[in-house]
């Protein structure tokens, strides 16, 4: 979706805090209403919007926290 909303100009954010959210009586009342079948987890949410001015640089890895792996030939 992100990358979606990325190809129309659209920014996006990813927030990975919807199991807590949605595991509270307004959450699981808000599932029921939007039709989200029983046992289905909620695990984040896309925000979407446009950004103003140039769009923001991300924030310098850690080193050791990412790892890329090349195919062998």
């Amino acid at each position: 979706m992100a990358l979606a909303a990325y190809e129309r100009g659209i920014a996006s954010c990813i927030v990975a805090r919807a199991e807590e959210t949605f595991d509270t009586p307004l959450g699981r009342s808000l599932m029921q209403e939007w039709d989200i079948p029983e046992g289905y987890t909620a695990r984040c949410f896309v925000t979407l919007g446009y950004v103003e001015g140039p769009y923001p640089q991300p924030k310098p890895r850690r080193p050791g926290r990412t790892r890329i792996i090349e195919p062998k030939e």
